[in-house]
């Protein structure tokens, strides 16, 4: 699943340009498109709509956020161990992960630490951990407008993308 853009897009371009896989086209102030082929559904394009026109991957409606409140990783440097797994910067399509060395961890490689400045949010690293030393904040809930958020329109707009949504019987 992708996300989608409603028609509530203003066309203001804020999500073509933080989207990481240049998946997103469109005219300015002319309604824009998610190109499901190269969408990684990394939620950055629904955090920086300023209509929230974009919808999750589960049809939900994506809520505006401060910059300083964008998703990112973050390390639970207990858990993380090290050199010899790498599989979070492996699979990080921005190089926003690099082993590091801290006073606290005494690995001859180092611990997994963020770049915030590169990460996105897009919970790939996250679904990769198998020692639950990856997290993404805020979570994915939390990113979502509540229904009755919604205005009407939304509303309308919401339940037209969820039926044709829906698989035929």
């Amino acid at each position: 699943m992708a996300y989608k853009i409603i028609e509530t897009c203003i066309g203001c371009t804020a999500c073509t340009k933080r989207c990481p896989t240049n998946a997103i086209t469109g005219e300015r102030n002319q309604l824009h498109v998610i190109d499901p082929t190269l969408c990684i559904d990394c939620g950055a394009c629904g955090v920086v709509c300023p209509p929230e026109a974009i919808l999750d991957a589960y049809d939900y409606v994506c809520k505006g956020l401060k910059k300083n409140d964008w998703p990112h990783s973050v390390i639970i440097e207990d858990k993380c161990i090290g050199s010899g797994c790498e599989l979070c910067i492996n699979i990080c399509p921005f190089d926003a992960l690099s082993l590091q060395h801290n006073e606290r961890i005494d690995d001859f490689f180092g611990v997994s630490t963020v770049d915030l400045k590169k990460c996105t949010g897009c919970r790939l690293c996250e679904d990769m951990c198998g020692w639950d030393a990856i997290h993404i904040f805020p979570l994915q809930g939390e990113m979502r407008k509540d229904w009755e958020e919604l205005t009407g329109e939304e509303q309308e707009l919401v339940r037209k993308v969820r039926s044709i949504n829906e698989p035929v019987a």
